[in-house]
C-alpha cells in the first residue's frame, strides 16, 4: 500500500497514553483469548508483551483454535488455576459457560481481568473494554450517510459468536439505530462463529435470495473476508466492516469497503496487564473505555487513524 508509515514506528506512538512503569517484578498471569489467530487478539498480546517489559511481570498465553470453542477456553482458565497464576487476563467467548471456572478462580485469590467481553452473572475484579454500543450507533450512522434521505435501505448483519457481551450489545444497539429510520430493513441479523466461508456462504444465499440487500455489516475480520468474497461480483452494495486485517485495510483503499471500526487492542491487551499488576498490587485501576474509531478511505492515512489501523507488533 501507498504511504503507509513504517510498522515499528508505531510502538512509540501507541503507547504513549499508557501509565508509567509498575513496580511488580514476579506477578505471573495468564492472557487467555478466544482464539490463537486474528488480528485483533494478536494486537492484544502485543500490547501484554509490551506491558510485560514495563511491570516485569511473568506471561503465559493461553487460547484455544477457534473462538466457539468455549470448553477449550474453560479449559485454559483450569489449567491457569491449576498452576497458581495470580491473575487471569480472560476474553469471555460466552457469556454465562464460564461462570463457574471464573467463580472458582476468584474464590481461590486469582485475580480476574475482562478485557473485551464480560460474562452475565459473575462479575470480574475489573474489566476493560470499548462502548459497542456507541460503535453499533456509529455504524447505523455512517451507513445512513451513505443513502439519501428517502432512499431504502435493505440491511444484512452478520456478527462472530452469538453469546458474547460485546456482539450482544453491538448487534442490538446497530439494530436499534437502523430501525429508527424509516425506509431501512434489516433482512437478516445471523452470526458466522468468525468462520470465514461460513461468512461466505451467510452473504451468497441471502444476497441470492434478497437481490435488494444494498448494505451489509460485518462485525469481525474472518466474517468480513468471507462477505468481501460473496461480494466479489456484486456493485452497488455499501459494505462496512469491524477490524483492521491487512485484507480489509486493502479493501477500504480500493473503496470496497466503506468504513472500517478499529478497536484499539493493543491499549486493551496493554491497559489489562497493567490493571492485573494494579490490583496485586492493592491499588484501584482507572476505569476507561478502550478508544476507537471509524476509519474511511479518506481518514485513513492520518496520524491517528494509522496507529489504530497498524496495531500488531511483534
Amino acid at each position: 500500500m501507498k504511504r503507509i508509515a513504517p510498522l515499528f514506528l508505531l510502538t512509540v506512538a501507541l503507547l504513549v497514553a499508557c501509565t508509567p512503569k509498575q513496580t511488580v517484578t514476579t506477578a505471573k498471569i495468564a492472557v487467555i483469548t478466544m482464539m490463537q489467530g486474528g488480528e485483533f487478539w494478536g494486537a492484544l498480546k502485543s500490547g501484554a508483551r509490551t506491558a510485560r517489559t514495563a511491570t516485569s511481570a511473568i506471561l503465559e498465553f493461553l487460547a484455544p483454535i477457534n473462538e466457539a470453542d468455549y470448553e477449550g477456553q474453560i479449559r485454559a482458565v483450569e489449567q491457569a488455576i491449576e498452576q497458581n497464576f495470580d491473575a487471569i487476563i480472560l476474553s469471555p467467548s460466552h457469556y454465562t459457560r464460564l461462570k463457574d471456572v471464573v467463580a472458582k478462580a476468584r474464590t481461590k485469590g486469582i485475580k480476574v481481568v475482562f478485557a473485551d467481553t464480560a460474562l452475565i452473572g459473575q462479575s470480574s475484579d475489573f474489566l476493560i473494554t470499548a462502548d459497542y454500543r456507541q460503535i453499533g450507533l456509529d455504524m447505523a450512522t455512517h451507513a445512513f450517510s451513505l443513502f439519501g434521505d428517502d432512499e431504502q435501505i435493505n440491511a444484512l448483519i452478520i456478527g462472530s459468536l452469538p453469546n458474547t457481551t460485546t456482539m450482544t450489545n453491538l448487534v442490538e444497539s446497530l439494530s436499534e439505530a437502523l430501525r429508527s429510520r424509516p425506509n431501512t430493513r434489516i433482512v437478516s441479523s445471523t452470526f458466522s462463529f468468525s468462520d470465514e466461508a461460513i461468512a461466505y456462504n451467510i452473504a451468497s444465499n441471502a444476497l441470492q435470495h434478497e437481490p435488494s440487500i444494498n448494505m451489509v455489516f460485518a462485525l469481525e475480520e474472518y466474517t468480513a473476508g468471507g462477505i468481501a468474497q460473496a461480494l466479489a461480483d456484486r456493485a452497488g452494495i455499501r459494505f462496512i466492516a469491524l477490524g483492521n486485517t491487512r485484507y480489509e485495510i486493502q479493501l477500504l483503499e480500493e473503496g470496497i469497503i466503506d468504513a472500517l471500526v478499529v478497536v484499539n487492542a493493543f491499549n486493551l491487551g496493554y491497559r489489562s496487564i497493567l490493571a492485573a499488576v494494579d490490583l496485586l498490587e492493592g491499588k484501584k485501576p482507572a476505569h476507561q473505555p478502550v478508544d476507537w474509531a471509524l476509519v474511511t478511505k479518506d481518514s485513513m492515512f492520518s496520524e491517528a487513524h494509522q496507529r489504530l489501523l497498524f496495531q500488531t507488533v511483534q
